[in-house]
């Protein structure tokens, strides 16, 4: 695979709550200048985003009651179309991991159908962050990926790579999206994905995206800050 094919399989990350509006151009710029398939940026930067990739062919990714998981259904779902209309193509968000965590495994499965379908209508594309870090368990974690995937998203990602519940991306974890994903959903992996090599084995182990804040450091050759995401 070379860089440009990488590089297509990357969505470039920047969703820090203290990044300034500067930052954010920096950021943009710099998904221009790699070439990759997304700029994953906060919410309230995505008319920035719609205005300076106009015409790059680089999707708008934003997020969804990130981080917390814990929103209602139908607050999840309100956003939505705002969304929309500022301009993205695509949002991840984390279902509700209490919901699963206490058996409420119809609850789990209602809330991303809700999602999805409010999504779809708008047509924007749907990532849901399983948050594998907070699941107890191998079994926990493959009702997460079919249960997601059952409901319609359009990828299903191992976690957001942030705080407690976004655990780091493993070849293990990914593997297991790979082999209970139901088609057509799709793999995403995130977290710590910070060298090309870690880039490289996440792809062979069954993603089809990676979410990263490290691409540069994928796309030159190097390694990331372990404090990336």
């Amino acid at each position: 695979m070379n860089k440009k094919e990488l590089a297509g399989k990357i969505q470039f990350t920047d969703v820090n709550p203290d990044r300034t509006r500067e930052g954010i151009v920096r950021h943009l710029e710099a998904c221009m200048e790699l070439g990759v398939q997304a700029a994953m940026i906060s919410p309230c930067w995505v008319p920035l985003a719609k205005e300076m990739l106009q015409g790059t062919g680089i999707k708008i990714a934003t997020t969804v009651n990130f981080p917390q998981a814990t929103d209602t259904p139908e607050m999840k779902a309100a956003v939505i179309p705002l969304l929309a209309r500022m301009g993205a193509d695509e949002f991840d968000f984390p279902p509700n991991p209490a919901f699963l965590l206490s058996g409420m495994q119809d609850a789990y499965a209602e809330e991303i159908a809700l999602v999805v379908r409010v999504a779809h209508d708008h047509g924007l594309v749907v990532k849901a962050m399983l948050e594998f870090g907070y699941l107890k368990d191998r079994g926990m974690k493959i009702d997460a990926v079919r249960l997601s995937s059952q409901a319609g998203v359009d990828w299903a990602k191992n976690s957001s790579g942030w705080g407690k519940g976004g655990s780091p991306a493993t070849v293990e974890d990914i593997a297991l999206l790979k082999e209970y994903v139901i088609p057509p959903c799709r793999v995403k992996a995130s977290g710590k994905v910070n060298s090309m090599a870690k880039a490289l084995a996440i792809l062979e182990s069954g993603a089809e995206l990676i979410g990263t804040s490290s691409a540069r450091e994928i796309l030159l050759g190097g390694e990331g800050s372990k404090d990336n995401y």
